[in-house]
């Protein structure tokens, strides 16, 4: 996964992540969850907004959010990629 870019990307959230460092764009705005979760099923949405607050809970800067058909690819709070399959 590629690194944050403040450049490219605003961070709108911010927290510590899982080495107890202060880092912008840590969490995912509700605006790109909503982005996210737009077009999915109301199961995936709520399973989908757990994996987002397990991944921010536990401070992890990248992480994956599975659904039904496949993946996102997170990296400080944004979607940076996707695939279909499991």
């Amino acid at each position: 996964m590629g690194d944050f870019d403040p450049k490219k990307h605003t961070a709108e959230e911010r927290g510590i992540d899982a080495n107890g460092n202060y880092v912008r764009g840590l969490k995912m705005s509700e605006t790109r969850f909503k982005n996210m979760i737009h077009g999915h099923s109301a199961a995936e949405q709520q399973s989908m907004r757990q994996q987002v607050d397990e991944a921010e809970a536990k401070g992890l800067r990248t992480y994956q959010i599975k659904h039904a058909k496949g993946y996102y690819n997170i990296e400080n709070g944004i979607v940076i990629g996707s695939a279909k399959g499991k």
